[in-house]
């Protein structure tokens, strides 16, 4: 693909690579303020796009700092702004349940936990949270059960701190056993935000098996999300795995209708895959949603 970089953001605005340099080093304040202003850029609406996207990664990661460090104020702040702007990141909405379990707001708390679990329904970390909500309310042979249901959808959380837990339920400590399974993460990166920056370099830098890898990785903690598609498709495109990239694409384009960039890169695809009419299609619609898409624009203008 040509203009990959671009596509990605990288080189087209100076707050978006500073965002993008802030967030990997760690500095996740000044990589909000960098992908506020970026968002609100005078650049194209993918960029813009991305840059709210990646806004809403630094917010994560600052509510969830900020909710480790027992700020529950600062932490209710940023991941409420995070939620609103990426509705669809489960991981999310299991950090606001925490945040409201903290504060004393059951009710909420459950609300975020469910609002996680259809967006993802094998989401394990919010299963194993669920049990652990069962076994502390006294349902323990259902908490038990749902622990192991957690398991068996995601061999990852078959960790050291799971079997401590089921010791415990086994021995009759169930308050402890409730209260170790909150502590069980999978073995492996599990911050959807973080694999998706990763992705995004290393397609960058050419490296596209890595970065399909990240993707998909990333997509187990939030299937439900149309950018994570998008990024999996392009590196898909990138492999010549083009009936593979249709289909995160129209996932993408079903979970968001109005993603212009989505509508551009199917078209992409579908060009690929002979069907030059559906693409033409798609070009246009990513026109009528985004009158300045690059990439549409681009393939508009070869076929005159």
């Amino acid at each position: 693909m040509a203009h990959l970089g671009k596509w990605f953001g990288f080189g087209r605005d100076d707050r978006f690579d500073a965002g993008v340099r802030a967030y990997e080093s760690g500095d996740f304040q000044a990589a909000a303020d960098e992908f506020r202003l970026a968002a609100h850029s005078r650049a194209d609406l993918a960029l813009r796009h991305r840059a709210k996207s990646y806004l809403a990664g630094a917010l994560g990661r600052l509510g969830k700092a900020a909710l480790a460090q027992n700020d529950q104020t600062a932490a209710l702040d940023h991941l409420s702004e995070a939620v609103v702007l990426r509705p669809r990141y489960a991981d999310l909405h299991m950090a606001l349940a925490m945040v409201h379990e903290a504060l004393g707001e059951y009710g909420k708390r459950n609300e975020e936990v469910e609002a996680a679990l259809r967006i993802n329904p094998k989401y394990g970390v919010a299963i194993l949270y669920q049990a652990s909500m069962m076994m502390m309310s006294g349902d323990h042979a259902n908490g038990l059960a749902r622990a192991v249901q957690a398991v068996a959808m995601d061999r990852r959380l078959e960790t050291a701190v799971f079997r401590e837990a089921i010791a415990l339920a086994d021995s009759g400590d169930w308050e402890t056993a409730a209260l170790k399974l909150r502590q069980v993460r999978p073995e492996g990166q599990d911050d959807p935000d973080f694999l998706s920056m990763r992705g995004d370099r290393m397609m960058a830098e050419s490296r596209f098996q890595d970065a399909a890898e990240c993707y998909r990785n990333a997509l187990e903690l939030s299937p439900g999300y149309a950018d994570l598609h998008l990024r999996y498709s392009q590196a898909l495109l990138e492999l010549d795995q083009v009936e593979n990239a249709v289909e995160e694409l129209n996932q993408a384009t079903t979970l968001n209708p109005d993603y212009a960039e989505a509508h551009a890169v199917l078209g992409v695809a579908l060009r690929r895959s002979g069907k030059e009419q559906e693409a033409l299609e798609s070009f246009r619609r990513a026109l009528d949603i985004d009158p300045d898409q690059v990439i549409a624009s681009m393939e508009i203008r070869r076929r005159r």
